[in-house]
């Protein structure tokens, strides 16, 4: 009898603790059993309430799936830091213009995990010197906001001066579309990653 009772004690803990995990883009992390993986979304059931409802998620919203057996499918687009460190860098440098001068591009450079962004005249020379932020604790990335022919990313983070921090918004004005939205992803998947590391 005593065999049979411990014999379902190790069955209950093994179930409990092959637990799945979602880890979404903004960095949040859902307890669950996946039910399936389809091609545009995750249906699951929460690890919590396993009789509960059905939830499902877009494959987009989602960085990493871990699966019970310790195996995990990346889904984000960038699988180290160094990887997204160099695409935000590329996509401000060719396609960053300055916010309140449309004839100053930006230039961009990592110091650890904050990014710097300086306006640079036609010459390359620094004409307004950027602060630093903090992309290993962002707090919101918006989505991004056309307006006539640039797009905007918004971002609120920390912002570092000479000898203080606060929280602020980040505004980076792209002039196409597409390497705006790359930088959002690789900002995203770069915050998620720090987070790990």
């Amino acid at each position: 009898m005593k065999f049979f009772l411990l014999l379902g004690l190790s069955l209950s803990a093994t179930i409990l603790s092959a637990q799945e995990k979602i880890i979404r883009k903004n960095g949040n992390q859902i307890e669950v059993k996946i039910i399936e993986v389809a091609k545009w979304k995750v249906t699951y059931k929460k690890s919590d309430n396993p009789d509960g409802p059905t939830h499902s998620i877009d494959k987009s919203d989602i960085y990493k799936i871990v699966y019970s057996n310790d195996k995990s499918d990346i889904l984000g687009k960038f699988s180290n830091a160094e990887e997204a460190k160099a695409l935000i860098v590329s996509k401000i440098n060719e396609f960053g213009i300055d916010r309140y001068n449309n004839f100053q591009k930006l230039k961009a450079e990592f110091d650890g995990n904050n990014l710097k962004i300086n306006s640079v005249n036609k010459k390359g020379k620094t004409v307004d010197e950027g602060d630093f932020w903090d992309f290993e604790n962002v707090i919101k990335f918006h989505e991004l906001s056309p307006r006539k022919d640039v797009y905007y990313l918004n971002i609120v983070t920390k912002r570092f001066k000479k000898s203080s921090s606060e929280v602020d918004k980040l505004v980076i004005k792209f002039t196409d579309w597409q390497a705006a939205e790359d930088v959002l992803v690789a900002m995203k998947d770069l915050q998620i990653i720090l987070k790990k590391d």
